[in-house]
């Protein structure tokens, strides 16, 4: 259900327009899957440190048992940015809750194992083509119901609307050779004509064949571009904020090829890996050109952006990072005003 009426078209083209409406992610007391007991597989290895280190502890519980403070705080932080963004006449949709039925689905009959939290994952939205996507790890795969209403809207608003081909279920140890496509909307940015699409070196996310599907349904009025990720992180968005044309917050140890195109020439604020992993520091939500909502812990990166005559916003979030996730992650634009294009050719 929206906060606020949201009547336009869908449209996005860039990552630092001017945001109008978005899905805010909800939290929901999911069961931490009881497999994890006998330790996490290297391919979770992208989670925030604290978390690797208590996830083994919690297996089997659900969340709110597991960790009741904290889970009772993500709540909170999650609500509180879906109030923050409504507050500033921000359209907020959220998912609905998902029904038991599907929240046993893809996996063993009582793993109750899902997120909503990360709606920035299940879909993409370029220009106003909303896109399903296809998400790696198979117990996600239930998360877009969830959404579906949402998808509907705006459908009925004129937007066009795909689903890619859902992955076949296969087991965790097998996450980084599964057979794709996959595509998460965590790997994809948006520079106007040029997309760039994230590849993990650990195999937990986004694949050169979900890359190619997204470039075929998209056709030849965009670029696509993979760009290859460290495996310590899970999407591109953890280390890649565009915060305006021509500034962006990085972390150059994720891309073991280099920073890509196009913010490789622009100014850039720089964050550790280690930062980026375990604070999502990479990782911020673009309210309009230069102005952003960062994690109150951040506040060197605060006070760098402000140098930079940014305006910053700061709101907890630190209950919900520990599921590797931060403010771009817990969000999807739905409508952002289109980018003023000042370099004609490049982004329009």
């Amino acid at each position: 259900m929206a906060t606020a009426r949201a009547t336009g078209r869908i449209g996005v083209t860039h990552e630092w327009g001017v945001l109008r409406e978005a899905v805010v992610g909800r939290v929901i007391d999911f069961r931490v899957p009881e497999q994890l007991g006998a330790g996490l597989p290297g391919t979770l290895d992208f989670l925030p440190a604290p978390t690797r280190s208590r996830l083994p502890e919690w297996a089997g519980r659900p969340w709110s048992e597991a960790d009741p403070e904290g889970y009772g705080r993500a709540v909170a932080q999650a609500d509180g940015l879906a109030r923050f963004l409504a507050g500033r006449g921000v359209a907020v949709h959220r998912p609905r809750e998902l029904t038991e039925a599907e929240l046993s689905a893809y996996g063993r009959e009582g793993d109750r194992f899902s997120m909503q939290t990360f709606v920035r994952d299940p879909m993409v939205v370029v220009g106003d083509h909303v896109i399903e996507t296809a998400l790696r790890l198979p117990a996600r795969f239930k998360e877009r119901f969830g959404l579906r209403p949402v998808f509907a809207e705006a459908v009925a608003r004129g937007a066009r609307y795909s689903v890619m081909p859902p992955p076949a279920p296969f087991p965790l140890k097998e996450m980084p050779t599964a057979a794709g496509p996959f595509l998460e909307g965590g790997d994809v940015l948006l520079f106007g004509r040029d997309v760039l699409v994230g590849c993990g070196r650990g195999g937990t996310a986004s694949d050169r064949a979900g890359a190619r599907w997204l470039a075929d349904l998209l056709g030849d009025g965009y670029r696509v571009r993979t760009v290859p990720l460290s495996e310590r992180v899970i999407h591109l968005d953890d280390g890649l904020t565009a915060v305006r044309e021509g500034l962006a917050v990085v972390c150059r140890e994720q891309f073991p090829e280099g920073v890509p195109d196009p913010v490789a020439g622009w100014e850039l604020i720089d964050v550790s890996l280690a930062d980026a992993v375990d604070l999502l520091a990479g990782n911020s939500l673009v309210l309009a050109p230069g102005e952003v909502v960062v994690d109150e812990r951040l506040t060197d990166l605060a006070e760098a952006l402000t140098a930079r005559d940014v305006t910053v916003h700061t709101l907890p979030f630190d209950a919900v990072t520990v599921f590797a996730g931060g403010f771009r992650c817990a969000h999807h634009p739905l409508v952002r005003e289109p980018a003023v294009n000042n370099a004609a050719g490049r982004y329009g």
